[in-house]
């Protein structure tokens, strides 16, 4: 029969210090982070109103043309937006070689708030994610229904992590898209849709940045409910012998 390793007490005395650092830092964010979290984000929530789309425009639409009272033998009032004959050239974007062409800012402001939330969020479930698995016992045969909540919760923290890193990569997919169509308008200025693109993008953005948010808020108050229901056995995953006697 092989021998157990051993361990240096000394090391064996700063693991058991991690330890419990790790399971007073992990049970302060279930029970009181956790749920103070919840309150502040819902606030944020409601104050980023779907009413608020048409603030975040920031594409310059383009100057009037100068053009005639009539064209083609009629008024121009008759004309309808979108015209197939020629027509005077349309000003280009303000930003001409060597000026910089400024991103949507409202948006940018936004997005640099949400990031925080959501490391955050990572940050914290990797703590708890730690704790829980080091409460799991060794492996043994039978009584195994506590382990496999302890697991469950597990797999449940790792996937919270692993969308929240989900969400940060979006955000430069968002800039990407954007830059290249700003790019198009500054090329083809005479092109509408490009702009009203442009338009949609920032809109479609907004909502998903205000979705993003409250993923992460029902994230907070999934794993603060889930963890404590189970508590008991996450803590204590196997019932002693004497409780399996009658």
């Amino acid at each position: 029969m092989a021998s157990p390793l051993k361990v240096e007490q000394d090391v064996q005395g700063k693991v058991d210090s991690f330890r419990a650092r790790i399971a007073q830092e992990a049970e302060d964010l279930v029970s009181t982070f956790f749920p103070q979290k919840l309150s502040e984000l819902d606030t944020w929530v409601l104050e980023l109103r779907l009413q608020d789309l048409s603030r975040i425009r920031s594409v310059p639409a383009p100057e009037p043309l100068a053009t005639p009272d009539t064209v083609w033998g009629g008024p121009n009032r008759d004309l309808q937006p979108l015209q197939t004959h020629p027509s005077p050239k349309v000003p280009a974007l303000p930003g001409g070689e060597g000026q910089l062409l400024r991103s949507n800012q409202h948006l940018v402001e936004l997005i640099e708030q949400v990031k925080p939330e959501i490391e955050l969020l990572r940050e914290k479930c990797n703590t708890v994610r730690m704790w829980v698995q080091l409460l799991i016992p060794k492996v043994e045969d039978g009584n195994n229904f506590g382990v496999s909540i302890q697991e469950d919760t597990v797999d449940q923290l790792w996937t919270v992590e692993s969308t929240a890193a989900s969400y940060l990569r979006r955000f430069s997919t968002y800039y990407n898209t954007r830059a290249t169509l700003v790019s198009k308008i500054v090329k083809y200025p005479q092109v509408e849709d490009y702009r009203r693109t442009v338009a949609e993008v920032d809109e479609n953005e907004y909502l998903s940045v205000r979705q993003i948010l409250l993923h992460v808020r029902n994230q907070y108050a999934t794993l603060h409910d889930v963890i404590l229901k189970n508590i008991e056995k996450i803590k204590t995953p196997r019932s002693t012998d004497t409780d399996n006697l009658y």
